[in-house]
């Protein structure tokens, strides 16, 4: 038996078996090797609970074993089924890892075990170096796990956005009292482009750092106030934007050539679709956004009907920074950009690109 240092902090350990001589064991085991016994759980539902109480750092559990529920016939509301859907549990609401110790290695066990996420699952007979190992990565893996940074990335998030929110304002204020018509223009890019990562923040402030976020929130809320921030004076004032966007998923790498493309695409419909403020079709002057999964892939268009296109877009995309910036939109995204311009029948500008798990930043 190892000699065990006083000072040092033992890590406690629960042990959920209900075979009474396996758990008394690994008790004895856990203890040789300097560890704390915090508890013995003889049901999955014991697990959870006595984890709950007891916050050990840690738990070694057995995954064919009772419920335990209710008046012990498994039928309490909300109570595990067995080891996995306790590991599941254990993990999700505690945020304390499990170590899933069982004679059964069949795939189905396996494809649930995948499911909840144990730190390591390992199949009997196995040595006690073994155990051990799988003990001291799943304590090393959760001291690095900082508890308080999903809040901080919350926070920064949410100070990012207002420090462009506030760049924004200032923008405004620049562009209404600028008399040069092409000084306003230039700023009126420079603040749809800033309004765009304020908006990508703000749809990042209550994820993780691998969260999804609202695809549908984001685009809406970001073409509505580009719209009312471009404020189209008469004679544009006819001018409507409509919105057609589907419920999907952005990764947070995602989010931010999403808003650029957006807005590069919408303000330069508003900017140069309509200089009369009239449609080719005699009507007001329309804009739509639209959002849709296809498969794997989503495509985003912005799209008018307005005087179309004053020339070939590659061509135009040689010397236009707003063409260039959809461009490196698209990109980022890993998608495809495409325009389609008819003169007087207007312009749509598109870009395909890859959902969530089928995504790889170029930046990464």
């Amino acid at each position: 038996m190892k000699a065990v240092d006083p000072v040092r902090y033992r890590p406690r350990i629960l042990v959920a078996d209900d075979e009474t001589i396996i758990a008394m064991q690994i008790g004895e085991l856990l203890e040789a090797e300097g560890y704390e016994l915090a508890g013995v759980a003889a049901t999955a539902s014991q697990a959870v609970e006595m984890a709950r109480d007891l916050r050990p750092d840690l738990v070694l559990m057995d995954i064919v074993m009772p419920c335990g529920g209710a008046d012990d016939d498994g039928g309490g509301m909300g109570d595990p089924g067995d080891g996995i859907d306790a590991c599941a549990m254990i993990q999700r609401d505690l945020r304390i890892p499990v170590v899933l110790l069982s004679a059964h290695g069949e795939e189905h066990f396996l494809r649930r075990a995948r499911r909840a996420l144990p730190s390591a699952y390992l199949v009997k007979p196995c040595q006690n170096t073994q155990i051990r190992a799988a003990i001291e990565v799943a304590l090393a893996l959760r001291a690095g796990n900082d508890p308080s940074a999903p809040f901080r990335l919350r926070e920064a998030h949410h100070r990012i956005k207002n420090s462009f929110s506030l760049l924004h304002s200032m923008l405004r204020i620049q562009e209404i009292q600028a008399a040069d018509p092409q000084a306003k223009h230039s700023l009126a890019d420079a603040g749809a482009r800033v309004l765009a990562l304020a908006k990508a923040h703000e749809s990042m402030v209550n994820g993780g750092p691998e969260s999804m976020s609202d695809a549908r929130s984001h685009v809406e809320r970001l073409a509505t106030a580009l719209f009312g921030a471009q404020s189209p004076p008469p004679p544009q004032a006819g001018l409507s934007l409509e919105l057609d966007v589907e419920a999907m998923g952005l990764l947070p790498a995602q989010v931010i050539p999403c808003g650029i493309f957006l807005a590069e695409a919408l303000t330069n419909a508003i900017k140069h679709a309509f200089p009369e403020g009239t449609a080719n079709d005699g009507q007001g002057g329309v804009i739509r956004v639209e959002l849709h999964a296809s498969g794997a892939q989503a495509e985003l268009s912005i799209a008018d009907n307005g005087r179309g296109l004053a020339g070939d877009p590659v061509e135009l995309g040689r010397n236009s920074f707003g063409l260039q910036c959809l461009q490196a939109a698209a990109e980022q995204l890993e998608g495809r950009m495409s325009i389609a311009s008819e003169p007087g029948r207007g312009a749509r500008v598109t870009v395909l690109f890859p959902l969530c798990l089928a995504y790889q930043s170029r930046s990464a």
